[in-house]
């Protein structure tokens, strides 16, 4: 018997206390991910400044990604290949008083999801929210501010 290939989302929005150019700038610069992110380990980014390919590791899984939509301070959106894992990432800025609305949508298919759907289903609503919590916190730090820049 095979398993049939299964399909997860998550979508997630927070309200960072910073401008959209703030928040850009830690998304669209990967080679610095894991001075804010502590899942993530980044394996390379090239070039470092403005990749379109990147290599990642994240939940013990590493991915080969590729930049597919780009708007700067905007939108940003990448797919990500990685152990019978697709994987496509998107965000969305919007400028809100002082700060940024960031929305964001995960969508993971592939034959190892379905082992156990549930679980990774909810694994991938933590990494959601861990992520924008990490990068809210960078965004908002002044200390982070001089190191990414």
């Amino acid at each position: 018997m095979s398993l049939p290939p299964c399909r997860i989302e998550a979508s997630d929005e927070l309200f960072i206390a910073a401008p959209p150019h703030r928040v850009w700038q830690l998304l669209r610069r990967m080679d610095r991910w894991d001075r804010w992110n502590p899942h993530v380990r980044m394996l390379s980014a090239r070039p470092a400044l403005n990749p379109q390919r990147f290599w990642w590791k994240v939940s013990g899984i590493r991915f080969q990604s590729e930049i597919t939509a780009e708007r700067p301070t905007r939108t940003l959106q990448w797919r990500s290949i990685g152990r019978g894992l697709v994987a496509t990432r998107s965000w969305l800025l919007l400028s809100e008083g002082e700060g940024t609305r960031i929305i964001t949508h995960a969508d993971v298919e592939g034959l190892a999801l379905a082992i156990r759907p549930t679980a990774s289903e909810r694994l991938l609503r933590l990494r959601t929210r861990q992520v924008l919590a990490a990068l809210r916190a960078a965004a908002e730090s002044p200390q982070e501010l001089v190191r990414a820049n």
